[in-house]
C-alpha cells in the first residue's frame, strides 16, 4: 500500500503539512522557471542553430502541447503509481533531458528533449493541487492555497529575469540547467515527504484516446509550423494538416462512447462552460503568447540584451501576483462575467499600448504597458477558476477543472504558433526587411488586443446555471 498522508503526518510531526506544502512549491516552480525561461533564449538558439522562428517556436510551443497532454495522464498515474513515484520518475526524466540538452548539437534534439520535459511538468504538475487539498483538509487549505499560488506566480515572472542573466553570462545552455538545483532538491525531500500509497483499483487509461489526442495536437501545431515555410500545396503541409482533422475525429468519436473518457466531453453540454472555455483559450494565448512575444520583440526589434529583456517582465510578474490576490478576494463579491470582462479588456488595453509605442521607447514606458497586461491576467485566473466551476455540479467539479486547465494550455500552445504564423507572414507581407519586423512585431500585438477584446462577448456567458 505504501506510506499515507496520516501515517507521514504521524511520522514528522505537526510541521509535516508546511515541510509538504515547501516541496510541492519547489517542484512546481521548477517546471514553471523551465517553461517561461526559454523565450529569453531563442534569438541566442536561433543563432547558434541557424534555425528561424517558425522551428525555433517548437521549443515553446514543444513543452506546452506535450505537457497540457500530460495533464490528463496525471490522475492515472498517481492512483496506478502513487503521488511519490509519479513525482520522482517525472523530476528524474526532466533531469536527465535537461543534461542531455547540454550536449545537443542540432535543433531537433533540443526540441524533442523540450517535449519530453513538457510532458514530465504536465504529470508533475497537477500532484501539487491534489496533495494541498487532501493534507490540508483539517484547516488552514485557503492560506496553503494561497502561499502556493503566490510562489506559482513568482516563477513565471523570475523565470526570464534569471534565465537572460544566465544567458548573457554563460550562454543559452544554461536555461536548461538551470532548474536542475530546485529539482535535485524536490526529488531528495520528496522521497521522505511524498506520500506513497496507490489505489486497488486505479482507473483504466484510454491508450487509445491519448494517442489520438497526441497526435491531433501535434499534426495541428506542425500543420501551422510548416504552413510559414512551404507552400499550403505541399505534400508536408496538406497532409499534417489532414492528420490533424482525421485524429481530432477518431478521438471525439472515442470520447463519446469511452465509459470513462479521458477528456470528458459531456462538460461542453453547458453553454457556461463553452463560454468559459473560450475565455481559458483566449487566456493561454495571452499567458504564453505575451512571454514569447515580448522577449522576442526587445531582443529582435529594441536591440536588448536577454538580460535586459527578461528584467522587464520582472515587475509584471510581481503585479501579476498581486493582482491575483485582489481578483480572488472580488470574485467573492462581483459576478464572474464582470470580472472576465474587465481582465480581458485591460490585457487589450496593454497589447494596444505595447503596438502603439514606437521604436526606441523607453523602458519604463515598455515595462509599464507589460505591466498593465499582467495585471488583467491577475484578474482573469481566479475569476476564470471560479466562473467556470460554478457553472458544474458537485460531481462534475473535479473533472472541469481538469478540463478547463487543459483547454488554456491548449490555447497557449496554439496561441504561440498562431502569433509566429502571424509574424511571419506580415513580415514577409511587409517586404522582409528590418523595417518590416517592427511592423510585424505590432500588427501581432493588435491582433492580441482583438482577439481579447472580442472574448468579451464569450465572457458575458460565464454565468451560473445553478440555484
Amino acid at each position: 500500500m505504501g506510506d499515507d498522508l496520516q501515517t507521514l503526518q504521524q511520522r514528522f510531526g505537526p510541521r509535516y503539512p508546511q515541510w509538504l506544502l515547501a516541496v510541492l512549491m519547489v517542484g512546481s516552480m521548477a517546471m514553471i522557471l523551465a517553461a517561461t525561461s526559454i523565450n529569453v533564449a531563442l534569438p541566442a538558439i536561433m543563432a547558434d542553430f541557424a534555425i528561424g522562428r517558425p522551428l525555433a517556436q517548437w521549443l515553446s510551443t514543444g513543452f506546452l502541447a506535450s505537457m497540457t497532454a500530460g495533464l490528463l495522464l496525471a490522475a492515472w498515474a498517481q492512483a496506478r503509481f502513487g503521488a511519490r513515484r509519479t513525482a520522482q520518475c517525472g523530476l528524474l526524466l526532466f533531469i536527465i533531458s535537461s543534461l542531455l540538452a547540454l550536449v545537443a548539437f542540432a535543433a531537433w534534439q533540443l526540441i524533442a528533449l523540450r517535449i519530453v520535459q513538457g510532458l514530465c511538468a504536465g504529470i508533475v504538475q497537477p500532484l501539487a493541487m491534489v496533495l494541498i487539498f487532501r493534507v490540508f483538509a483539517d484547516g488552514g487549505r485557503g492560506m496553503a492555497l494561497g502561499i502556493y499560488g503566490l510562489g506559482v506566480m513568482l516563477a513565471p515572472s523570475l523565470g526570464p529575469a534569471i534565465g537572460g542573466y544566465l544567458v548573457d553570462n554563460f550562454g543559452w545552455a544554461a536555461i536548461f540547467w538551470m532548474p536542475l538545483p530546485m529539482c535535485l532538491l524536490a526529488m531528495l525531500a520528496g522521497q521522505w515527504l511524498l506520500p506513497d500509497q496507490r489505489l486497488r483499483s486505479t482507473p483504466r487509461l484510454d491508450v487509445l484516446a491519448f494517442v489520438l489526442l497526441c497526435v491531433a495536437i501535434f499534426a495541428a501545431l506542425g500543420f501551422l509550423a510548416e504552413a510559414q515555410r512551404f507552400a499550403w500545396i505541399a505534400p508536408r503541409v496538406w497532409l499534417t494538416g489532414a492528420l490533424a482533422v482525421i485524429t481530432v475525429g477518431l478521438f471525439i468519436w472515442r470520447s463519446r462512447r469511452a465509459t470513462q473518457p479521458l477528456l470528458p466531453l459531456t462538460l461542453w453540454r453547458h453553454g457556461g462552460f463553452r463560454s468559459a472555455s473560450w475565455v481559458a483559450l483566449t487566456l493561454g494565448l495571452g499567458l504564453y503568447g505575451s512571454t514569447y512575444l515580448i522577449p522576442l520583440y526587445l531582443q529582435t526589434v529594441e536591440g536588448f540584451s536577454a538580460g535586459r529583456a527578461g528584467m522587464l517582465l520582472l515587475p509584471a510578474g510581481l503585479l501579476m501576483g498581486m493582482a491575483s490576490f485582489f481578483g480572488g478576494w472580488l470574485s467573492d463579491r462581483l459576478s464572474a462575467a464582470v470580472l472576465l470582462s474587465a481582465g480581458l479588456l485591460i490585457f487589450a488595453l496593454s497589447a494596444a499600448g505595447l503596438a502603439w509605442v514606437g521604436q526606441g521607447a523607453s523602458f519604463v514606458l515598455l515595462c509599464f504597458w507589460a505591466c498593465v497586461g499582467r495585471i488583467g491576467l491577475g484578474v482573469l485566473l481566479p475569476a476564470l477558476s471560479t466562473g467556470s466551476l460554478d457553472i458544474l455540479s458537485s460531481e462534475e467539479l473535479a473533472q472541469g477543472a481538469g478540463a478547463i486547465t487543459f483547454v488554456r494550455q491548449l490555447g497557449g500552445a496554439f496561441g504561440v504558433n498562431l502569433l509566429t504564423f502571424f509574424l511571419e507572414w506580415r513580415h514577409s507581407a511587409e517586404g522582409g526587411d528590418q523595417w518590416a519586423e517592427l511592423l510585424a512585431f505590432k500588427q501581432s500585438f493588435w491582433l492580441v488586443a482583438g482577439v481579447f477584446t472580442i472574448t468579451v462577448v464569450a465572457a458575458w456567458g460565464v454565468k451560473s446555471t445553478r440555484a
